[in-house]
Formats: structure tokens, C-alpha cells, sequence
């Protein structure tokens, strides 16, 4: 007997629809697909087994729950397959033990109401095992040689996921952090530590004299140590002209010799004491992300709708966010959500 509230075929094509959206850029067109695919056909499995299992004794939300995790898994292997090395004609095998594995500790852990972040910390570690354990079997049939192995199982892709959310947060806060510095003007700076005249770039010198010159020519120094894209969001906050000018530091090649040891690292000290701590993936300061999103956004009842299709423990973590609480959930997961939001 089908569940109420709980349409596991539109439930998978609204997830299959949102996985689009996260496909990795680089994925050709064969492997947009399969992973796209692959989640829809896991997600109509696990609802239609859900829905026509009684024994199982799943609500609505349950269903749900069980149904997302296990569309949300087979999306991260999936890529993680894709990028392993491991010839496609396995992937199928992989996976399907990795669903199967997911179904039947979800379903124990929900019949015998395990708290949802001990749950979701058990299906990971079990998520682990079966897929290493399915690619040491095509290792042991020969089927894939060691390296392949290895790659394979050193891939994670919502690993990746954390890591580029924290990546991002930090970017912004170093051009948040060189805004609001705008190079000060008048801060004590003793004469020594010069650039050299013939080292001085040609442009018009900045307002501020010789200490502002001495500090946007530290910062050419911190910069030089960044990539390309973090240089150009960091440079995109400063003036103009002073973004020139460190510019046209960074593109000396003997800059450290010209400037005095001792009057580059009191600059860099100082300026790293107006920065901002970098933020730690921890529950105050996710639950003050999720909040401050939803209170600047102008669309409420967009957000509404995107939220009531999602699994109940999403809804109930955005809800206590938006209160000031943290909803106990692993906090990558957390992460996640709030990147999301």
C-alpha cells in the first residue's frame, strides 16, 4: 500500500532534476548522464521498495529520508567512479552494492530510531567499506590493476564538496579583509625599507606617501604566493590605482631583495592582525550563515517551496538555524546545507 505524502516517482525526478545542476563541469556528455541516470534509477528503486514493503513501516518523512540519502550517495560515487579511472563497464556493480549497503543500514537505523547524525556518521562508514571493498574485487579478478585501486579509493567527492565551501568562505573574507583595510594612510611606519627609486613603479605615487607604497608593496608580496583567481578577487576590492601599482610589484622579479627584511614582516604582522580568523566549520557560525541568508532573502516564498521538498531533516536543521539553534547533524553535512541555502 503506497505511503501518504510520499510520491517516491516525483520525489526522484525532482532529485535526478537538482543533480543536474551539480554534475562537475569537466563530466562530458556520457557521464552527465550516467550520473544523472544512475541516481534516478537508485532513488525510483528505493521508493517503489519503500512504498510496497509494509513490514517496513515508514512514514512519510522516513520514506523521504532514506530515498534522498541514498540518491545523495550514489551521486558522490558515481563521481567518484568517473574520475577513479575504473572502466565504466564496472561502475554499475560498484554502485549497486554501495545502494544496496545504504538501504538496508538506513532502513535498520530508522526502524530502530537512531538518532539521524549517528545514523547518517553509520551509513557513511559503511558507504566506505562497500565501495573499497567492491573495487578490491575487481583488483583481485584482475579486472583493474593497483594504481587504479588506489585512486579510486582515495576519491571523495563530498570531501571535495566541504573543501571548496571552506575555500570559497576564506576567499571572500580575504577580499572583505583588504576592503575594509584600503591600505591606511597614516599608519606609524619607520623610513627605513625603502624601495629603491629605480624599483618604484612609474604610475603616480598613492595617497599616503612612502608608508602606503611600503605596504601595498608587502601585500605584492603575499600576493605572489596566491593563484591567479584569488589575486584578481583580492585586487578587485582594492582602489584602481593601487591595484596597479601592486600589481606592478608582484611583477618584479628581485621584489624581496628590494625591500628591508625587518619593515616587510612589522607590515605583514600588522596586516594580519586585521584580518578576520578564518571560518571553522562549526555550528554557531553555520547557524549564523543559514540565518543571515534568510533574513536578506527577498524571495521567502521561493524559499518555502524549495524547502518543502526536502527531506525532513533539512527542513527542521534551516528552521532551528533560522531561530539561533544548531539541529544536532553532522557538520559537514551542515556545511553543505548552508552552502546550499
Amino acid at each position: 500500500m503506497p505511503i501518504e505524502g510520499f510520491d517516491y516517482k516525483q520525489f526522484s525526478e525532482m532529485l535526478a532534476g537538482q543533480a543536474k545542476e551539480l554534475v562537475p563541469a569537466e563530466f562530458d556528455d556520457f557521464q552527465r548522464n550516467y550520473i544523472v541516470q544512475t541516481l534516478l534509477n537508485f532513488s525510483m528503486l528505493a521508493g517503489e521498495a519503500i512504498s510496497n514493503d509494509p513490514n517496513m513501516g515508514f512514514n512519510a518523512d522516513q520514506a523521504v529520508l532514506l530515498t534522498q540519502i541514498i540518491a545523495e550517495w550514489s551521486f558522490h560515487k558515481s563521481v567518484d567512479l568517473i574520475r577513479s579511472g575504473i572502466d565504466s563497464q564496472y561502475w554499475d556493480g560498484v554502485l549497486q552494492k554501495v545502494a544496496f549497503t545504504i538501504f538496508e543500514i538506513g532502513k535498520q537505523t530508522i526502524q530502530n530510531n537512531l538518532p539521524q547524525d549517528q545514523m547518517l556518521a553509520l551509513i557513511e562508514h559503511h558507504v566506505k567499506q562497500a565501495f573499497d571493498g567492491a573495487v578490491d574485487e575487481l583488483q583481485q579478478n584482475g579486472l583493474i590493476d593497483e594504481a587504479v585501486k588506489n585512486n579510486a579509493q582515495n576519491q571523495s567527492n563530498i570531501d571535495a564538496m566541504v573543501q571548496e565551501a571552506e575555500e570559497k568562505q576564506q576567499e571572500e573574507e580575504a577580499a572583505a579583509a583588504a576592503q575594509q583595510q584600503e591600505m591606511q594612510q597614516n599608519m606609524p611606519m619607520q623610513d627605513s625599507g625603502q624601495l629603491p627609486a629605480q624599483g618604484m613603479p612609474q604610475s603616480p605615487q598613492p595617497q599616503g606617501g612612502k608608508n602606503k607604497i611600503l605596504k601595498l608593496a608587502s601585500v605584492a608580496l603575499i600576493l605572489k604566493t596566491l593563484s591567479q583567481e584569488k589575486v584578481h578577487t583580492i585586487l578587485n576590492k582594492f582602489n584602481p590605482d593601487d591595484a596597479q601599482l601592486v600589481i606592478q610589484y608582484m611583477q618584479m622579479p628581485d621584489l624581496e631583495t628590494r625591500l628591508d627584511p625587518n619593515v616587510s614582516i612589522q607590515y605583514l604582522k600588522e596586516i594580519k592582525t586585521q584580518l578576520p580568523e578564518p571560518k571553522q566549520l562549526s555550528p554557531s557560525k553555520i547557524t549564523e550563515r543559514i540565518a543571515k541568508a534568510i533574513k536578506g532573502c527577498e524571495n521567502l516564498q521561493g524559499l518555502q517551496d524549495m524547502l518543502k521538498r526536502e527531506r525532513p531533516m533539512v527542513r527542521k536543521f534551516i528552521q532551528c538555524a533560522y531561530e539561533g539553534e544548531f539541529y544536532e547533524m553532522p557538520i559537514r553535512i551542515a556545511n553543505i546545507v548552508a552552502q546550499h541555502v
